[in-house]
């Protein structure tokens, strides 16, 4: 009767590690200590609250990968609006450096020594001129990006955190009942269907 329990009790525990790559939650293992001596006083008993808990657990575990999930690639997005919103001043940054080179390289091109002295002289002032311009708009533009994306950060922490918090007090609540159900102090839920998670948490705002 027990290897059953094993087997859902693992699926639950390493379904229940977080999509960042941490180390798998550790609760239900420890639950399981906790609660030996209930399991053993009734046995048939305990096996239907296993029956019903653990894959609730499983579901709440998913459902919390869905949301944490969603929030990264809401962010991940967010910051992809960001980068594709600059498109046009890029462009007319690197348009502008090109010029700057294209002046000076005419100069090359003069045969006589006073033409060629003077077309660098007056294109080296030039384009110091344009390349302090080009300095300025690229540092305006870098802030603006910045700013944008520590915004992001901010919606991004903000969604994780609701969503772990979420997970923690749900989670919590079903091992109440969880733990009830073994005493016997409540009666045996009856299965659920199990449904497809749905994203639930919220998610930052596109820039």
């Amino acid at each position: 009767m027990y290897s059953k329990v094993c087997v859902l009790l693992l699926v639950i525990v390493l379904s229940q590690a977080k999509p960042q790559g941490n180390l798998p939650d550790n609760r239900l293992v420890t639950f399981m200590l906790q609660t030996t001596g209930l399991s053993h006083s009734n046995p048939q008993r305990s096996l239907s609250c296993f029956d019903y808990y653990l894959p609730l657990l499983k579901e709440l575990a998913d459902q919390f990968k869905v949301d944490y999930n969603n929030c990264l690639e809401s962010a991940k997005l967010a910051r992809q609006n960001v980068d594709g919103s600059t498109e046009n001043n890029r462009t007319q940054l690197n348009d502008a450096a090109m010029e700057a080179c294209a002046v000076l390289s005419t100069c090359s091109q003069k045969s006589d020594s006073i033409e060629f002295f003077q077309c660098y002289t007056d294109a080296g002032s030039d384009g110091s001129k344009s390349l302090y311009a080009i300095s300025a708009n690229a540092t305006e533009l870098l802030d603006q990006v910045h700013e944008k994306y520590r915004i992001i950060d901010i919606s991004e922490k903000s969604c994780t955190s609701k969503t772990e918090r979420a997970h923690t007090e749900k989670t919590a609540d079903t091992y109440e009942e969880f733990n009830k159900c073994l005493a016997g102090v409540s009666p045996v839920p009856v299965p659920i269907p199990t449904t497809t998670p749905e994203s639930t948490g919220s998610a930052p705002e596109d820039l």
